[in-house]
């Protein structure tokens, strides 16, 4: 049975180097895998991680700072420590002592809460999308009068506003419709004039939350 880490260096967390200490302390002598990728790369997209799930056997140990370095969601969260678990391996987390055993009742609990804060994740999202396309049927007018442009570009601006008011983050937006964040910037400064309801600075005020 061997130990291993796996971390996600961003430069935005600038507790990367003291949250690896704090691992290392943990689990000492365990192998560290670590990616240089955006937090919206799902891990098994990863390389770094998927080179840890070709090494990891069953009785293994794994420790992570905490359940978000698996995806930028509770679903891809969820979806990590279910096959973990499902192959025979400990998960441990620090940022919150919780410890996933395989075939654990408290497991299966703790899998079950992911699973539940996903649901919930994604009905807000779906909510808040569909909010989004009412409000643009209902003032058609006044959405072609802040998008004067090409057509293409019109097009765009739908999708990205589509995009933000479903909680996606700037940097999602501007890479799934292949625009600068700069773009995807106005897009939503136009937005949050014309959002009665508050949906966009909601999502945004949730998303910073996590």
């Amino acid at each position: 049975m061997n130990s291993y880490i796996y971390t996600r260096l961003s430069p935005r967390n600038r507790s990367h180097e003291t949250q690896l200490a704090q691992l290392n302390a943990a689990l000492p002598g365990a192998t560290l895998f670590e990616d240089k990728v955006r937090g919206n790369v799902p891990a098994f997209e990863r390389e770094g991680f998927s080179q840890l799930l070709e090494t990891l056997q069953t009785g293994d140990t794994l420790a992570v700072w905490w359940l978000n370095v698996f995806g930028a969601d509770f679903r891809q969260s969820s979806d990590v420590v279910e096959h973990l678990l499902s192959k025979g391996i400990r998960l441990m987390t620090l940022c919150e002592r919780l410890t996933f055993n395989p075939n654990s009742s408290e497991a299966s609990v703790l899998l079950s809460v992911l699973k539940g804060y996903a649901q919930v994740e994604r009905f807000h999202r779906l909510h808040a999308a569909e909010l989004g396309r009412q409000a643009l049927k209902a003032d058609p007018q006044a959405w072609k009068d802040k998008f004067r442009g090409r057509p293409a570009n019109r097009e765009k601006h739908h999708q990205i506003a589509t995009l933000l008011l479903a909680g996606q983050t700037l940097q999602q937006v501007a890479d799934e419709v292949d625009v600068s964040l700069s773009t995807v910037k106005r897009v939503k400064s136009r937005i949050i004039e014309q959002d009665d309801e508050g949906q966009l600075r909601l999502r945004s005020k949730h998303h910073r939350k996590k």
